[in-house]
């Protein structure tokens, strides 16, 4: 290096680095800004100076920050360490512990159960998890003050495990109080503050895990049409490579084209966790020789779309009654004056009308197909709206789809006495299963008082599985295999 160079780094660690650069014979800069790539300026933003050599380059990238909004911190290297070591090496270790933990654990949260906290938590997590791990390995391991902090930070975790092991209330009351007061100056300002984040990520529903695709090629798949449906986002999300998808009029339809071999595979909803089951469905399944080889589960977002760009245009606002309903909160508080008319599918009133004062309550997807505007997406009361969706075949074959099915799906018939559930549930408590689904059906189709739709979390090509279904013979006069389904 020049003498009349700058030699500078943009690290999260200054010790070493800087003992390092001070050799050189130019002007020496440690320089960290505390911000990353997501951030779009410098408005407001850190950049930490530890400065070793100076000349005029110094004072010419300071100028030139500050001229952008940028605050300069000046800190010597060990200091920046130190307190680097607890406000982010610390901090990352116990987010990435927290987050492998729980992917160790195969531990699939329910959505009812996303508490406000965790979805906060979850922000800080994927802004983590986003960057390079390098950088955050780094960040843990070449701060020479983190190794020491986190062995104390391991025994405090340790000493902290006794406390709840021991039901220790009163010092963990005496904890929990030295950490309000710890931060007493901050906790009006992060509630009153995290609670308008909580507001604008309501609308951007916090969630693990993703749709698994199922890459079969060559098939061709029937849904409930017509095209632009919540069936149809979901065959084209879950089936990227499917040669033709046939809509159909009815669920019952899709069944019948699976039975009669028109078609390969049929896409059915089996349940949604507002509506509950879908009866047309579960009685499809019971009149229909077919299978069920997969099951995949889908979240239901609406968007207001339309040929208008700007919401203050839209009068009219044309949808399926249950779009409707499930937006009923949003269209009172942002379109109150319009008005709301109930159709046949989310999708015919586009085919009917597109005048630039109505707005569609559909699909984003759909909205990409016919060309529409979307004003607002994710416009639902309720964000945490699943539909689960049954792939139907005419033969049940192991790893038809590729997919590792783990559950069992079972039709049970049973004469109404009193204990006969109590005898069924046995068969399955003896053997340590477990039931992720039971609901009765009426047969009132059939000599039998009742028909019981169930879901074990045991797989129906284990070896031993002919055994439970001898021991139910016992109890139920008629036991039917209808498919598997993933574990969701």
């Amino acid at each position: 290096m020049k003498k009349n160079a700058l030699l500078t780094d943009l690290t999260s660690v200054k010790v070493e680095p800087v003992k390092e650069m001070a050799k050189a014979k130019s002007g020496v800069l440690g320089m960290h800004p505390l911000f990353g790539p997501l951030q779009p300026d410098l408005k407001k933003q850190t950049i930490v100076f530890c400065r070793q050599k100076d000349n005029r380059w110094i004072f010419f990238l300071k100028k030139l920050f500050q001229k952008e909004g940028a605050r300069i911190i000046e800190i010597s290297p060990g200091e920046h360490d130190k307190q680097v070591a607890f406000l982010q090496a610390l901090l990352h270790f116990t987010n990435l512990n927290f987050v492998h933990f729980l992917s160790l654990k195969k531990f699939k949260p329910i959505p009812y159960f996303l508490t406000s906290t965790f979805k906060l938590q979850s922000l800080v997590l994927a802004r983590i998890l986003t960057q390079s791990p390098e950088l955050y390995a780094d960040i843990e391991m070449f701060n020479p003050y983190f190794k020491e902090i986190l062995k104390d930070y391991i025994e405090g975790a340790k000493n902290f495990q006794k406390i709840i092991a021991g039901k220790n209330y009163q010092e963990f009351k005496k904890r929990f109080n030295l950490s309000h007061f710890y931060l007493a100056g901050y906790l009006k300002t992060g509630e009153s503050k995290s609670t308008e984040v909580l507001k604008i990520i309501d609308r951007q529903p916090v969630r693990m895990g993703k749709v698994e695709k199922i890459k079969i090629k060559k098939a061709k798949i029937g849904f409930l049409g017509p095209e632009g449906t919540f069936s149809w986002a979901a065959v084209k999300e879950v089936f990227p490579k499917a040669t033709k998808l046939y809509p159909f009029s009815t669920i019952n339809e899709v069944f019948e084209a699976v039975s009669n071999e028109e078609i390969n595979l049929g896409v059915v909803p089996i349940e949604n966790t507002i509506g509950g089951l879908v009866s047309e469905a579960i009685y499809s399944l019971i009149d229909h020789p077919v299978f069920v080889v997969s099951s995949f589960r889908v979240p239901i977002h609406h968007s207001l779309a339309s040929k208008a760009k700007n919401l203050s245009q839209i009068k009219i606002v044309k949808s399926h009654p249950q779009a409707l309903s499930q937006c009923k909160k949003w269209l009172n508080s942002n379109l109150p004056e319009a008005v709301l008319e109930a159709t046949s599918s989310t999708v015919a009133p586009i085919l009917e009308d597109l005048s630039e004062n109505i707005g569609f309550i559909i699909p984003l997807p759909t909205a990409e197909k016919f060309k529409l505007n979307v004003l607002v997406k994710n416009i639902e009361d309720n964000h945490e709206n699943f539909t689960r969706f049954f792939v139907i075949s005419q033969s049940l074959k192991k790893n038809k789809l590729g997919l590792k099915a783990k559950n069992t799906l079972l039709f049970l018939a049973v004469y109404d006495r009193v204990g006969i559930l109590r005898d069924i549930l046995n068969v399955f408590a003896s053997r340590n299963i477990n039931l992720s689904a039971l609901h009765s059906i009426p047969a009132s189709f059939s000599p039998w008082d009742y028909l019981f739709f169930t879901e074990l979390e045991k797989s129906y090509f284990d070896k031993d599985f002919k055994n439970i279904l001898k021991d139910l013979e016992e109890y139920c006069p008629f036991v039917r295999v209808i498919g598997v389904a993933r574990k969701e």
